[in-house]
């Protein structure tokens, strides 16, 4: 008994020794998975609150299983952030671990952006007839949020932005003789007490021809220094998309007040820098190598026309990835058919909009040999978010909106930048560039 009692009580201590090895390890395994709960949590924040919050922010302590993290998000540099978490157990375990997230960010240039030789517009209704009537699309480079209510959490950009010269001088070109003709139009169909000379003077006609005995703007050639010159007509101002006489008056209510240009960022086209055609083409490169390793919930693929019912493709708190794939001929929507849907649209043929609502929150590109164009005065809908368009070098129109008349049945087409959709449609882009256990203890 004497020599076994000793034994007894090593065996015991050994035993004990273990059992407190073993609920160490547990607990330090516990606190390792509590912080990698926790740097998920703060990816998941990334991927919801880009770029409505300022950096840093500092999650937590937040109780979750038998600890707590606590996650803290930096921004380090263009489209890259720090996640750290850390993960606390019981018996005073600790783990903290470190994430690096790469998420593409678009240059905040141009609720329109054309990459390559340009879109080659002429705005061009069709409407025949002296002049040409105001356009009813819009392209507004105020930033809009989700909600489609205009927001502050980004600057307002162009309607346009180029990489091309030439590219810019065909918007130019296309734009000053738009402007040339709705002053024609107006100062042909409207008198000064509002009446019709020839044909229908609408309330933004009449702002435009003015109450004066002669017309404020003339068609004739003329130089910008000349206040009465057709180029220093605003096709931003919300005048024009008066309902009633008065126009001043009777203007429509935000977000809804503006022309068909605008109002956003000055110029009207906007150049992009060397620094920002690198970033934008990066952005490019990051779609076509993060798609093929995205789960296949988050893609799907549309390869036939639609001509009925509705469609949706991803929704704000899910966003997908769509991509209209290359095919014969163009995709037509038509029917009275509705496409809705957010995230990251890719078109890679002609798609043609016709008798049918088109709306879309977050990111639209045009690539290749495709084309988005409005077929149909009937046609409506919104683009909530930015356009890329990368030309394929054919003098071909591109994403030509101009037939879209106002027919009280819904609205008229119109992009309305947003940079929170565009950065919730890019984040299902995002990507883990290092991950590192920093500490444990």
């Amino acid at each position: 008994m004497t020599l076994l009692i000793p034994l007894s009580l090593t065996a015991i201590a050994r035993l004990q020794t273990d059992l407190h090895i073993s609920r160490n390890l547990l607990s330090s395994i516990q606190a390792l998975w509590i912080a990698r709960a926790g740097a998920a949590i703060g990816k998941d924040w990334l991927e919801r609150n880009l770029p409505s919050t300022a950096l840093p922010i500092t999650i937590g302590p937040q109780s979750f299983a038998d600890g707590r993290y606590t996650v803290t998000i930096d921004r380090l540099d263009t489209g890259n952030y720090r996640v750290s978490a850390i993960g606390e157990g019981s018996n005073a375990s600790r783990h903290v671990v470190e994430e690096i997230i790469h998420i593409p960010s678009l240059p905040s240039v141009g609720a329109v952006i054309s990459d390559g030789d340009g879109l080659h517009p002429n705005f061009d209704d069709d409407s025949g007839g002296t002049g040409r009537r105001i356009p009813d699309f819009s392209i507004d480079g105020r930033n809009h949020a989700p909600n489609g209510a205009l927001s502050s959490t980004c600057p307002a950009v162009s309607p346009f932005a180029i990489t091309q010269g030439g590219a810019q001088a065909d918007l130019f070109t296309a734009l000053n003789r738009l402007k040339r003709e709705i002053v024609q139009r107006a100062n042909s169909f409207c008198q000064a007490d509002g009446g019709n000379a020839a044909g229908t003077c609408t309330p933004g006609l009449f702002w435009i021809r003015g109450e004066g005995g002669t017309p404020r703007f003339t068609s004739g050639a003329c130089d910008a220094p000349n206040p009465t010159c057709f180029l220093n007509l605003d096709l931003s101002a919300p005048e024009l998309r008066a309902t009633a006489f008065p126009p001043e008056m009777h203007g429509p209510t935000a977000p809804d007040n503006r022309g068909p240009f605008g109002p956003g960022a000055a110029p009207f086209v906007q150049s992009l820098t060397p620094t920002q055609r690198t970033h934008l083409r990066d952005v490019f490169l990051d779609m076509v190598r993060r798609l093929p390793t995205l789960p296949t919930e988050k893609v799907v693929y549309v390869r036939s026309d639609i001509s009925s019912g509705t469609h949706t493709y991803g929704t704000p708190d899910e966003p997908q990835v769509t991509w209209i794939e290359e095919g014969r001929g163009p995709l037509d929507i038509d029917g009275r058919a509705v496409v809705q849907g957010a995230g990251v649209l890719m078109i890679s043929r002609s798609v043609r909009l016709k008798d049918a609502t088109f709306n879309w929150q977050g990111l639209v590109v045009v690539m290749n040999n495709g084309d988005l164009q409005v077929d149909d005065p009937d046609a409506c809908g919104q683009i909530s978010g930015a356009v890329v368009i990368r030309d394929n070098a054919t003098p071909d129109r591109k994403f030509d909106l101009d037939l879209v008349e106002r027919n009280g049945r819904c609205r008229p087409f119109a992009v309305s930048y947003s940079c929170e959709a565009v950065n919730r449609a890019l984040s299902l882009l995002m990507r883990t560039v290092a991950w590192t256990e920093l500490f444990n203890e």
